[in-house]
């Protein structure tokens, strides 16, 4: 099969045949022929009503006088071999310019060469298009926004780790030492009547100390390398619990209200981190409300998405338990309210605030697998709500706060691995004078040589986490090896190392630097006794 393909020739208008008619004037788009010099020679009703003009008054005229003056030289050029599609503006009678898309054809009009233009009214594209402009400037916008803002969370979030990673450096080491002070200290006082001249100085220097674990424990918690022994808790439970101590810590002339809903879900966390977040919350209100005001704990099950929301990032999806501290305070402007959580940022006086509460707490929330946020307007007061992982699993019923005093005298054998040379002599004195026998290893390699020769039982390896060597860790799963029966308690001031370790066995337990004689005594009671059924 053959195909041929001819060239078309320039449409011819004779005498307006019926069909060119037909599609001329009902054509809902404006149509004009125009000579070789643009005059208009026709248009349909469509080109008259764009130009609010009769179809007696453009005939005649010269399509330049139908456009503004900026879209003159197209149509100049229409005539010259320009291209035959472009947009321009129609001119109006009441001078209004309209956005147009021409189209140009060639034609033979009643036997004269002639151009057809067909015209469309664009205003609608048009304004569709600087709409969806605006909205694309708009997102643009909004991304540069967002991603300034991710900049600064970057550069913050770098800062906190750093921190983070400085406090976990250097708490093994200054918890060392604290627990020397600390424990030397308790030694002198043991030592010197009440009245001793020298007895108010040891206590300026045992409450310096403790001053000084708690930053460190602070910082710890910030950096998010606390050592957490989560239980099955039910929060409201632990809210309630709390409740003497937090009225002790109001004024009258602050009005405190509990509204803790029903069937609340579990929580697992460390009771003692929760605790201290809610006390830092509350502490944290009542700093707001110096001339008094109304403080409100909040909780409720909350399901979330995992949509940015409020959290400005996105975050897991599933169950929580939410809980939240509302104060009537002060409140926080725009521009502190990015900062509070950053370590040692603080509005107070610098002799009265440390800049580590909101910090600790933050860390806390986050090591436990939780999320918080803050709202606050000047004058406003200030909303700190916490979300939690829920749970369906029953929880364990509280412990009595108040510690059961256990018998802090021992006769059991103790292997102590700790590599300072001054820790290890002032534990084991703490131990020897309770009534222990201890056994003494500079370090993890020399505590296995005596675990594997000594001929006796050892009942309990107390051990340094951080050792060179064969670490604190290591000497743990061996001991279990080796001696099955007997139980381990690790101790250190960082913690980072007993996350990684866990408890493998059982029988393994944790005692955190600096610790005193008597949390050390009743820490091994805990460890040596058998729970009670």
């Amino acid at each position: 099969m053959c195909l041929f393909v001819a060239k078309i020739p320039p449409m011819r208008v004779t005498d307006r045949e019926p069909l060119f008619q037909t599609l001329f004037e009902r054509s809902p788009d404006p149509i004009f022929i125009e000579d070789i010099g643009g005059n208009v020679l026709d248009c349909n009703p469509a080109a008259a009503a764009l130009h609010g003009m009769t179809r007696e008054q453009i005939i005649g005229k010269n399509v330049t006088e139908l456009v503004p003056p900026g879209s003159r030289p197209k149509i100049v050029t229409l005539r010259t071999g320009g291209s035959p599609e472009f947009e321009g503006f129609s001119l109006r009678a009441d001078g209004r310019s309209i956005p147009v898309s021409i189209r140009t054809s060639s034609i033979e009009y009643l036997g004269q060469p002639a151009l057809l233009l067909h015209v469309r009214d664009i205003t609608e594209y048009k304004r569709f298009e600087e709409e969806l402009q605006r909205a694309n400037d708009e997102l643009e916008s909004r991304v540069q926004s967002r991603t300034a803002e991710l900049e600064r969370e970057v550069q913050g979030a770098h800062k906190m780790e750093a921190v983070g990673r400085l406090a976990g450096g250097v708490a093994h080491d200054f918890n060392n030492l604290l627990t020397v002070i600390m424990g030397r200290c308790e030694v002198l006082l043991g030592r010197v009547s009440n009245d001793d001249a020298m007895r108010p100085d040891v206590l300026l220097i045992y409450e310096a100390a403790q001053k000084a674990a708690l930053v460190t424990r602070q910082l710890l918690a910030f950096g998010r390398k606390s050592f957490l022994q989560p239980k099955i808790l039910d929060l409201n439970a632990v809210i309630g619990n709390m409740k003497t101590m937090l009225r002790s810590l109001t004024s009258d002339n602050v009005e405190l209200t509990n509204e803790l809903s029903e069937d609340l879900w579990s929580i697992e966390a460390d009771r003692g981190q929760i605790e201290q977040v809610l006390m830092n919350l509350v502490v944290n209100a009542l700093d707001a409300m110096p001339d008094g005001g109304k403080l409100r704990i909040h909780t409720a099950n909350a399901e979330l998405d995992g949509s940015a929301g409020d959290f400005g990032f996105p975050v897991k999806s599933g169950r929580y338990v939410m809980f939240s501290v509302h104060d009537t305070g002060r409140g926080m402007n725009s521009e502190i309210l990015p900062h509070i959580f950053e370590p040692f940022f603080t509005t107070k006086d610098k002799t009265s605030g440390s800049g580590l509460g909101l910090p600790t707490v933050y860390g806390i929330i986050k090591q436990s697998g939780g999320y918080i946020t803050a709202a606050s307007r000047p004058g406003e007061g200030s909303t700190f709500t916490v979300y939690l992982p829920g749970f369906l699993a029953p929880a364990q019923p509280l412990e009595d706060n108040q510690r059961v005093t256990l018998a802090a005298q021992g006769t059991e054998t103790i292997l102590l691995a700790e590599d300072s040379d001054l820790v290890r002599q002032l534990t084991r004195e703490m131990l020897e004078v309770r009534g222990y026998h201890v056994l003494e290893a500079s370090d993890g390699k020399d505590a296995l040589n005596i675990c594997k020769t000594y001929d006796g039982p050892i009942h309990l390896t107390l051990t340094d986490v951080v050792m060179p060597g064969v670490t604190g860790r290591e000497l743990a799963e061996q001991v279990a090896q080796i001696r099955p029966d007997t139980k381990v308690l690790l101790m250190s001031g960082y913690t980072d190392e007993i996350s990684k370790a866990g408890f493998l066995y059982r029988g393994l337990h944790f005692i955190e630097k600096p610790f005193t004689s008597n949390a050390l005594a009743l820490k091994i009671r805990e460890v040596l006794d058998p729970p009670k059924n």
